[in-house]
């Protein structure tokens, strides 16, 4: 039992100088990242901490510290200090803005308090204050993360028409996997030591590869940007101006009276009386028709409702409403149907002396890349491209 205790101890300290290092690895290499946008800082200055923070534990190598209750509690008071850090990371991504520096600091401030405090009162209650404090930072920050994506996404799909390194579940995801693996770790900590702190850093390596991953290709959006000093970050991204570069100069055979006026709120958009709403509407589907059949707007990778309502003599908020309200989907839906039927097009036009990859059917469909076309693809169709080719040469 005792060789077994001191294996699994020896194979924690690894795991911990591995995670260590990963964390000092990643430190060095945000370095140069962190001025590309707030999320990448705040990227920054959590690997940052998490890296002193586990040299900080080195000093559990000493034999006569090792099992020193009270530098365990302290050390763990410690820990807690990035908690604010890695939870305005989440919700940045999301929400640009949405905590700002001087929040996240007063946290850090609140939550290091404590760190005197139990040096001048080592007693019990001092850490769950502590503790409980924690737990409440990382209970609203997955509150709040799944109010953002699920708000985030909704809008995503109102106005672009891929999804390539702009949506954000990866951010939710991760921060439910991490704050399940801190509250999994804290509770096991103490019966079983070697064991929670070997899996929780395998873990902890693991997830941060993938945000590090998943962070360093995302694109922020400020959909649900707030206003602050994070709004005015100018490497945010907002929407692709494209579309002069692919629309008709020439409108005239839309010959009409009645223009597509700017409508900027629901309200006014149900306050229009019917007449005037039929009329508007029915320009808007010719106008549709023509720059989606005939000019083939959406063969553009990164066509943008913006750039669709600029097309057809609009703003994207009519735009959007009409699409909703009239053809009951989403501008991302109403785009990638349209380069589905052209997939299907380009696929039943294929030969045996003419064959094409599915890679450059996705291409030529107007898909960014093949895994959206093949996910969307089998949502319309309920087969995948590949099925359907072959069903299509079954049929010829």
């Amino acid at each position: 039992m005792e060789h077994e205790m001191f294996t699994l101890e020896a194979i924690a300290h690894y795991t911990r100088g591995a995670t260590t290092l990963f964390y000092i690895f990643w430190s060095v290499l945000l370095q140069k990242y962190r001025h590309r946008n707030r999320m990448m800082r705040l990227l920054h200055l959590a690997s940052v901490l998490l890296a002193i923070c586990y040299i900080k534990d080195f000093v559990f190598l000493i034999d006569d510290l090792k099992y020193s209750e009270y530098l365990n509690d302290l050390a763990g008071i410690i820990d807690m200090l990035y908690l604010p850090v890695i939870a305005s990371f989440f919700l940045e991504v999301a929400k640009p803005g949405a905590v700002s520096d001087r929040t996240m600091y007063l946290y850090i401030v609140i939550q290091s308090a404590f760190v005197p405090l139990y040096v001048i009162f080592p007693i019990d209650a001092v850490c769950m204050f502590a503790e409980f404090l924690a737990y409440i930072v990382s209970a609203t920050t997955v509150v709040y993360i799944t109010i953002f994506v699920i708000k985030y996404r909704r809008r995503m799909f109102e106005h672009y028409s891929y999804t390539e390194n702009i949506d954000v579940r990866w951010v939710m995801f991760s921060c439910y996997a991490y704050f399940a693996a801190l509250l999994l770790y804290s509770l096991s900590f103490g019966s079983t030591t070697w064991i929670s702190e070997t899996g929780f850093n395998i873990v902890g390596m693991l997830l941060w590869a993938i945000v590090f991953r998943m962070a360093s290709r995302h694109r922020v959006m400020r959909m649900l940007a707030a206003r602050t000093d994070a709004s005015k970050d100018s490497n945010v991204i907002v929407e692709n101006d494209i579309a002069e570069s692919i629309i008709p100069e020439d409108n005239a055979e839309f010959d009409s009276e009645e223009s597509a006026e700017d409508i900027c709120n629901q309200s006014d958009y149900k306050k229009m009386n019917m007449k005037n709403m039929m009329a508007r509407e029915t320009l808007i589907r010719k106008r549709l028709d023509y720059v989606m059949t005939e000019r083939k707007l959406y063969l553009s990778p990164k066509i943008t409702v913006m750039d669709l309502a600029a097309a057809i003599g609009t703003n994207k908020t009519y735009l959007s409403l009409f699409l909703n309200n009239n053809l009951h989907m989403a501008f991302y839906d109403f785009v990638n149907k349209y380069r589905i039927d052209e997939a299907c097009r380009i696929m039943g036009e294929m030969t045996d002396n003419h064959k094409m990859m599915m890679t450059e059917v996705a291409a030529a469909s107007g898909f960014n890349s093949l895994s959206s076309f093949n996910r969307y693809f089998i949502k319309i169709k309920g087969i995948s491209p590949s099925e359907y080719l072959n069903a299509n040469k079954k049929i010829k």
